[in-house]
């Protein structure tokens, strides 16, 4: 039976993608010892490449991964399509990855597949989990392995080239909380995202810095973690209005759609019962019956700067030299008709 690279791979406890780059011709990330022990592995188990494969390794790729994990969500489709049609403008092709799941496993299929496509740049669009840190610096070395530019829309720690593009989420969970504090509310909900994320926590840490100035101490019990869908959504409305909410600062726009529906099953009007605010400003907002207030992700112009930024990097001769940096963008707070003024509004510390 011919022996394949994932057969190298298992042997030496390594990723095919390393294995790849070990016996390529092509300039690798990989420690000496570590392409040493991997060719040998190959010479002892009589492993011979797939020369078809090779040869069409060997010509320029135009092919760029795009990695995701749920392309339902409105936003996330949003920002797919305009990286998508930028990139195909300037005659790249996109790969695009969906994976819902996450763990070792998964991460070594997914980095297997992608080094099995000849891509020439990867965007790594996953969310970020600080907590796991050590199957975390496994992944950026799987990744960097590749030796191809990475963008991402986090703040990963790949060392290879390219551009980690942010948006300041603990600003945008800040100006919501604050708005509905200075409409008067003062028993504010939070739906979070799953809390291993890290834009689920600056989120989070925004609405607490909002409170806290205006002399509210945060109550864990107002705080709702939800996943980001509308589901989401529609499961915190009866918890937190069982808790005596008079708003609710949604942290996607997909869950407070669910809180809307949830809220029509229940009987709750909105903004007369309930006000409500959301963030990302996705396409549907402002066509709703009570149009929802919201903070703005400026997605178009994300997208559009990582598809630029990435055919501009791939044109340099040499951008294999290159370092990484950091791109952030701010939030802008959209006022519809879904938060109600209830009283004066609270007095700031800081002002």
């Amino acid at each position: 039976m011919r022996v394949t690279i994932r057969d190298v791979a298992k042997a030496c406890g390594v990723s095919c993608a390393s294995v790849s780059m070990a016996l390529g011709d092509k300039r690798c990330r990989l420690k000496p010892e570590t392409v040493k022990r991997i060719r040998e592995t190959a010479e002892k188990m009589n492993y011979r490449p797939n020369h078809a494969a090779a040869s069409l390794a060997g010509r320029p790729s135009r092919m760029i991964g795009v990695v995701l994990e749920d392309i339902r969500n409105p936003h996330i489709a949003q920002l797919y399509m305009v990286i998508s049609g930028v990139l195909r403008e300037n005659g790249f092709m996109v790969v695009g990855h969906i994976t819902e799941n996450t763990g070792e496993e998964e991460e070594e299929r997914l980095v297997s597949e992608i080094a099995s496509e000849n891509l020439c740049a990867l965007i790594w669009g996953r969310p970020y989990e600080p907590d796991r840190t050590e199957e975390n610096n496994r992944l950026y070395e799987r990744i960097d392995a590749l030796g191809i530019p990475v963008f991402t829309m986090g703040g990963y720690e790949f060392a290879s080239p390219g551009v980690n593009v942010c948006f300041d989420y603990e600003k945008a969970g800040y100006l919501a909380a604050r708005h509905l504090l200075e409409a008067g509310h003062v028993r504010i909900g939070c739906v979070s995202g799953p809390k291993n994320y890290e834009v689920s926590r600056q989120r989070l840490e925004g609405y607490f810095r909002a409170l806290r100035e205006a002399g509210i101490e945060p109550d864990p019990k107002l705080v709702f973690e939800g996943d980001y869908t509308r589901e989401g959504g529609s499961r915190a409305l009866p918890y937190l209005m069982g808790q005596g909410v008079t708003a609710i600062f949604a942290q996607n726009d997909e869950m407070a759609f669910g809180i809307y529906r949830s809220a029509r099953v229940y009987g709750i009007r909105i903004p007369e019962e309930l006000s409500l605010i959301g963030c990302d400003n996705v396409p549907f907002d402002d066509v709703l019956e009570i149009p929802l207030s919201t903070v703005e992700v400026p997605t178009g112009e994300m997208g559009s700067f990582i598809g630029k930024e990435l055919v501009t990097l791939l044109q340099e001769e040499e951008w294999a030299g290159g370092t990484r940096r950091t791109v952030y963008y701010d939030p802008d707070l959209y006022l519809r008709g879904s938060v109600r003024k209830v009283g004066e509004g609270m007095p700031w510390k800081n002002e």
